[in-house]
């Protein structure tokens, strides 16, 4: 029974009539083959270290690819396991914290678990949280149940405008925002809050006490999540219309 094949047969007579001093002309024309195809390399079979200096040359460089390769592989498996272990960590977090905001008791109870350093700071493990609204009257501070109050626009100026989150690392803590605990503050994490059309904008602020614990390449959908979740509590507690 006849055997077909399909490739063409001149490129199996090209394939046929190729000699070592075309293949050794092509490899020197193309020096990067090797350096770029790794996969490429692990089919050569090493010769033996008798056969001449060049040889060895070849050998070690073949053998310290590999490694570096290797080194490299294990280097990205590292970052990858600690990386999933901490999204993973910090998922669970929210998780359990967006529970607890949905089983408080009354609005004042919301309020202090928010804003108590032995509240959702500590169930997030940063060292402060703050809930801030805009004022209507021109007048920051302080307000009513530890709700921080914000000067007109002052969301705006806070995360710039329109912008709806802010993370950064190595910052000094806002006394506006993080109050005695400012000191403690050396990295944020802030979103904006929109609680209902008949209100003001605010905005929820973690204060963190390593610096690098917040920074700018992080992913937000958790941060997301946790501030749609305290605007859903705050106009459940407070029968505000919702967002449309």
């Amino acid at each position: 029974m006849s055997q077909y094949s399909d490739q063409p047969e001149a490129e199996l007579i090209g394939a046929s009539t190729l000699n070592v001093d075309e293949v050794k002309t092509y490899l020197r024309q193309h020096p990067e083959l090797l350096a770029n195809d790794p996969e490429l390399i692990e089919t050569l079979v090493p010769p033996s270290q008798s056969t001449g200096r060049n040889v060895l040359d070849m050998q070690h460089f073949m053998i310290a690819r590999l490694q570096q390769r290797i080194r490299t592989l294990r280097e990205i498996q590292a970052e990858l396991i600690e990386a999933s272990s901490l999204n993973s960590l910090a998922r669970d977090q929210v998780h359990q914290v967006a529970l607890t905001l949905l089983d408080t008791k009354s609005f004042e109870h919301l309020i202090e678990f928010v804003t108590d350093e032995n509240g959702l700071a500590r169930m997030l493990g940063v060292r402060a949280a703050a809930l801030c609204i805009e004022t209507t009257n021109g007048v920051s501070g302080i307000g009513i149940r530890g709700v921080r109050v914000l000067e007109t626009d002052g969301v705006d100026r806070i995360l710039g405008e329109g912008c709806m989150h802010r993370l950064a690392g190595n910052v000094t803590g806002s006394r506006s925002l993080y109050g005695h605990l400012a000191e403690e503050v050396h990295a944020e994490a802030l979103v904006r809050l929109d609680f209902s059309p008949a209100t003001p904008p605010g905005l929820l602020a973690l204060g963190g006490f390593n610096p690098d614990q917040f920074h700018p390449d992080q992913g937000t959908d958790l941060l997301e999540f946790l501030a749609r979740i305290v605007e859903r509590c705050v106009r459940q507690w407070l029968d505000l219309p919702p967002q449309s």
